[in-house]
């Protein structure tokens, strides 16, 4: 049992995801949810989206799951993950439909059907398009020479065609007209539209973000920051502006102020907006970099201060020989709080002092993530030092304080492993790292 459980905490740790032509968790879960237990049932499906957040058959079940608990938003929010992830599955666009209806919202469940019959004829549409162009090219296969044909009644045939009229031609007001060459990619066009569309309306958050998504498109950076802070507050698409924001700052390699907007986006966002799939990529990219370099930095002093204290141990010996080499967990180096020093601590091996410097964590002002993270942690390291009460009390902490966490599911499973080995800690040869 330990050993499965410790290989599942390491691939969800490492990001591995697995998949099978059946999970059983699938089955457990309808077991779990014929009796009654939806939590236990959920917990089942949230083990599975924990090595795969992608996987459609658990929100599918967990979204049924949540439509038994008269959870409705709940609910909802599994359907649109799933029909997120696969747009071809209908049942998930009917599921949020029938979300919205016990919810007393008819609109946006007839829309949700909408949006259902939309992906279904996407495909065939494409199809047909490309259809009568095949079937056009057949006639003029046909056709007689040109030599055949009298001379007075060439030319009518290549008389050139009427210009076809777009979106941008046919209408006068430049707020719409704008829109539309932005759209067709006429940028140098689209600008001086938008001071016109101020002068009609003055301040208005509209003409301001799209003037910075042109500029932005024209790569004037400097004008398109200027116009896009003032577009925040557009109903239609303000929160889009924090994405341009963010790009913008990236490319000018402030990443504080990129980091910023980014968070501001991804706070607003749906699960389905067209930019939130690339901004938690960036923001995963930004904190992977920024934990690379902290726990580089970490180790750069750590093996600083080992190389000292090996070599302050080694003329301690030489003046006698009967003093003992101190070991790994009765000196560390020593290095200021962060979670990143404690994780570098905990890695090469040195428990006490990482355990104490997330004690020390702890009564400090933290963020929530790094608080379960910290609590986490001194779980698996009392885990270690075969202090399985004090693991269990740490695991359940996490569990109690932050059910929601990225982590509440690890800490069950941990939790689960621990009470185990407590009861059983006198049959287990101790850990040796």
């Amino acid at each position: 049992m330990n050993k499965k459980l410790s290989f599942i905490a390491l691939a969800f740790l490492l990001g591995i995801s697995q998949s099978w032509a059946v999970d059983p968790r699938i089955e457990q879960g309808a077991r779990f949810e014929a009796k009654g237990q939806y939590e236990k049932a959920l917990g089942e499906y949230r083990a599975m989206l924990a090595e795969n957040k992608k996987n459609t058959e658990a929100y599918m079940a967990a979204g049924k799951v949540r439509m038994k608990m008269k959870d409705y938003k709940g609910a909802l929010a599994n359907f649109r993950l799933a029909y997120g992830y696969d747009a071809n599955l209908s049942e998930a666009y009917e599921g949020a439909a029938k979300a919205y209806e016990a919810m007393g919202q008819q609109a946006k469940a007839d829309a949700e059907r909408a949006k259902m019959k939309g992906a279904k004829t996407a495909a065939p549409a494409a199809a047909a398009k490309a259809e009568p162009a095949k079937a056009e090219k057949k006639p003029e296969a046909k056709v007689e020479p040109a030599k055949t044909e009298p001379k007075a009644a060439q030319p009518t045939q290549t008389a050139p065609a009427a210009k076809t009229a777009t979106a941008a031609d046919v209408t006068e007001d430049p707020f719409e007209k704008g829109k539309a060459l932005l759209a067709e990619g006429r940028y140098a066009e689209a600008a001086p539209l938008w001071r016109a569309a101020l002068s009609k309306r003055p301040g208005d958050a509209g003409a301001y973000f799209y003037a910075g998504l042109t500029r932005y498109e024209m790569g004037e950076y400097d004008k398109a920051e200027f116009n896009l802070k003032k577009g925040l507050s557009y109903k239609e698409r303000g929160n889009d502006a924090n994405f341009y924001l963010a790009k913008i700052n990236q490319k000018g390699k402030r990443l504080d102020q990129e980091k910023k907007y980014l968070a501001a986006y991804l706070k607003k966002a749906a699960p389905d907006a067209k930019f939130r799939k690339a901004a938690e990529d960036r923001m995963a990219e930004i904190n992977a970099a920024a934990n690379a370099a902290a726990e580089e930095k970490a180790m750069k002093e750590a093996e600083a201060n080992a190389l000292k204290q090996a070599k302050k141990n080694g003329n301690d010996k030489a003046r006698s020989a009967d003093v003992p080499v101190p070991q790994k967990d009765d000196v560390a180096p020593t290095a200021t709080n962060s979670i990143a020093n404690a994780n570098a601590l905990y890695a090469d091996g040195y428990n006490e002092a990482a355990l104490q410097m997330y004690k020390a964590l702890l009564e400090n002002e933290i963020t929530p993530d790094e608080r379960y993270f910290a609590m986490l942690q001194m779980g698996n390291i009392y885990r270690e030092m075969r202090d399985f009460h004090s693991a269990v009390t740490r695991y359940r902490d996490v569990v109690r304080e932050f059910p929601n966490s990225d982590w509440a599911t690890e800490a069950e499973r941990a939790l689960e492993d621990a009470v185990w080995l407590e009861k059983h800690a006198s049959e287990l040869p101790r850990n040796k790292r």
